[in-house]
Formats: C-alpha cells, structure tokens, sequence
C-alpha cells in the first residue's frame, strides 16, 4: 500500500501543472487556515511542502488560527489592512458573510473544469455553494455521530437504538439514579449550555426540519422542531447529566451510557489502552424518519486579492486529490470527503463506516448572513425550553420574530 501511494504521488506532483514562469521567478500566495490541531497542521505541512517541491517557482506560506474569534479576528485585521490572504481555510459560517463582504472568489469556472468536482460528495459540496454559486471546496468534515456503551448495552440486552422511541426506552433503562431520585448515571446526556449547541439541531434533522428555505430566509417555526424540542423535554429530566458543550462530555468519564458527539473528540476514548478499549461503539444517530446528522465543514476559498488565481486553485487541486485526501485522513483522521475513497477508507477502520454515512447524511450551519445571530438564538431555545419551562410553540414563534427582527436591523 505505502509502495502504491508513493508511486501515485510521484505522479500527482509530476502532473501538478501552473502557468509557465521565466527562470528565478517566484509566485508567493499566503494561506490562511482555521484551526490549531497539532495533527492537522503537520498535515498541511506536508501539502505545502509537497506542492512547492512539485513547483519551484511557487512558495506557500502557511499560518494558522484558533477556531472562533481567533481566525475572525485575524481575517479582518488582514483584510482591513489591505493584506489578505491568497488561500483561506475556514468553515461553513463564514460563507455567506464573507462573500457578502467581497471576501472569497466565486470559483464555479475553475469547479466546471475540475475532473474532480463529480468526486466530491454531495452533502460536503453543497456547504460552499451560495446563492447558486461555488466559492469553497470542503476538505474537512466533523460529523457528530451517536455514541454508546457497547458494554451496557449488551448486558442489558438492549439493542443499539435506531429511532427515538428506542433512543428513550434504552436511556431510561440504563439511567442509574440513588434513594434521593438524583441521577448518578446517565442513559443519554445532553449539553445544556455551550458555544453551538447543534445537539438539538441532529434532532430537528432527524424529524425531516431545516432552519432554511430555498430562499436563504430562516424557518424557526413548525411541528418537526415543536415535536423534536417536546420529545427530548420528555425524556431529558429523567436520564440526562446535563453539561456545557464547552467542557468534557461526560460518556467519555465514563458517566453516560449513550450520547451525540463530535467524532474526533472520542479519539482518547478509543485509543489502545484506554479503559473503554473495546466497550464504545458509534452509530448514525437515532431519528423520527429521517437518517441525518450535524457536520461541520471546513473548505478551502480564494480570496478576493488573491496575487494568482489559477496558482491558487491548481493549490486547491492538489489538495484534495485522492492521495492528498487519504493522506490526511490518515494523519488527522478526518472523514475523506471524496466518494472515491469511502472503501478504502471504511477499510482503515471498522468504525469509518459510520463516519462515512455521517458525513453522507450530515447538514451543516445554515450559510446565510444571519447564521451567527441564529446560533445565539438556538442556544437561547435550547436553555430556555429544554431545561426552562417556556413553551415550544411561543418559544420558537419568539424566534422567529426576533431573528427576522435582527436581519432587519
């Protein structure tokens, strides 16, 4: 295998093709990327240092930043000052603003000729798609998926839940409680505070509701998030440790039977040696008809003074050939993003079997200019309605009017 792929990387970097230049010359584009994982930037170490091998005449510069407030924060500082970047790596809720801003190319030219573009799956590459047109390339995904205690659950005879009604009859079962009626472990854990509390939005997409028309107006309202919201406001107060989404989910100490989760961030759970080697087993979460999950996507973009565009996109082709995919699926253990590898994939990993129909079944953040003001919002819902007492019907009603209120501004 290792034989196989240097050969085929030999070959991607013999064809890797930009624009002719005259001898001495150099072309320099930046490339500014979300996120500070150790593991991920070693990987786009290798890209770059693999793709300015293959190009002389091309030197990437690379530089990272926290996600959040970090990355925003520089991005605007560099834009502001007349210095943006070449090459941008960010996610799903800086599409709409950012374009709004003027900040990224539209590269549906570039996408129209890429041999590639058929490859990419269709849940990732509709993430940087806005307003009919194609600005970012996903490169990474993080699908939450549906993890459980493959140990309790066999003990108990429980089958691994597929629907809600499974999902609630399991989690009471397992939920331990002490002679106060206090709960001591949980069946299925829930944050109930936290920075983006897409937990409820698997939910919503699992009883078939968007946040989103076809217009890119909001839709708080309607029977699919009231049933979602009252389904888990029934089940919650009897089998939930409730946490901030911020902090350390409880099922990876070892409290809860069966909770959502981002897929990296079991990887310590799973490890060789770990105490729950062996005991943890992950699903695509359960549904009410519907088989969908959250994902995040981070994407690659142009940005609007990018010194050479054909140089930047020949970059974005580069990465996310089928050896650069692997090999970052390899080194971060992300999810490949391209369907031509989804076998070769699943068969580094039982478990990238799952990761794959949850990247397949995933939906993102909606990308539209008031997506961040509906986090807020959403979290608010989650606050107020599930561990409130508010209504669900005048809670998201209020919603509604307030987001719309807010676009208006």
């Amino acid at each position: 295998m290792k034989k196989i792929f240097a050969i085929l990387l030999a070959a991607m970097l013999l064809l890797s093709c930009i624009p002719a230049m005259a001898e001495g010359d150099t072309i320099e584009l930046t490339f500014q990327r979300i996120g500070t994982n150790a593991a991920e930037s070693a990987y786009w170490d290798w890209v770059v240092e693999q793709y300015m091998a293959a190009n002389p005449g091309v030197k990437i510069i690379h530089n990272d930043a926290a996600i959040g407030a970090d990355m925003d924060t520089t991005l605007n500082t560099l834009y502001a000052a007349g210095d943006s970047p070449d090459l941008v790596g960010h996610g799903i809720l800086s599409v709409a603003g950012r374009v709004e801003q003027g900040h990224y190319l539209p590269i549906d030219e570039y996408f129209a000729g890429w041999e590639g573009k058929d490859n990419l799956m269709a849940s990732v590459l509709q993430n940087g798609v806005y307003k009919g047109h194609t600005y970012g390339i996903g490169y990474s995904t993080t699908p939450f998926v549906f993890a459980y205690r493959k140990d309790l659950l066999d003990a108990a005879g429980i089958a691994v839940p597929t629907t809600w009604e499974e999902l609630a009859s399991a989690a009471r079962a397992l939920t331990q409680k002490n002679d106060k009626g206090e709960i001591i472990f949980s069946g299925f854990c829930f944050p109930s505070a936290g920075g983006n509390l897409v937990e409820l939005d698997v939910f919503v997409y699992g009883n078939g509701g968007a946040y989103m028309d076809e217009e890119s107006n909001p839709i708080m309202t309607g029977e699919e998030k009231v049933e979602a919201i009252n389904f888990l406001k029934g089940l919650l107060p009897d089998v939930n440790i409730a946490y901030s989404s911020g902090a350390t989910n409880p099922f990876i100490k070892g409290q809860v039977a069966m909770t959502l989760i981002n897929n990296v961030d079991l990887t310590s759970m799973m490890a060789a040696g770990s105490e729950y080697e062996g005991k943890v087993g992950i699903a695509l979460p359960p549904n009410n008809g519907t088989k969908a999950t959250f994902s995040g996507c981070n994407m690659l973009f142009i940005g609007r003074d990018c010194a050479d565009t054909d140089i930047a996109w020949d970059f974005i082709e580069f990465a996310m050939s089928e050896e650069s995919t692997l090999k970052r699926a390899e080194m971060c253990n992300i999810p490949v993003t391209l369907t031509s590898l989804a076998d070769e994939f699943i068969a580094m990993d039982p478990w990238n079997a799952v990761r794959v129909e949850c990247v397949e079944n995933g939906i993102g953040m909606p990308r539209a200019t008031w997506s961040t003001n509906f986090q807020t919002i959403r979290n608010e819902l989650v606050q107020n309605v599930l561990f409130g007492d508010v209504d669900a019907e005048t809670a998201l009603a209020e919603a509604q009017e307030t987001l719309e209120f807010e676009m208006d501004y």
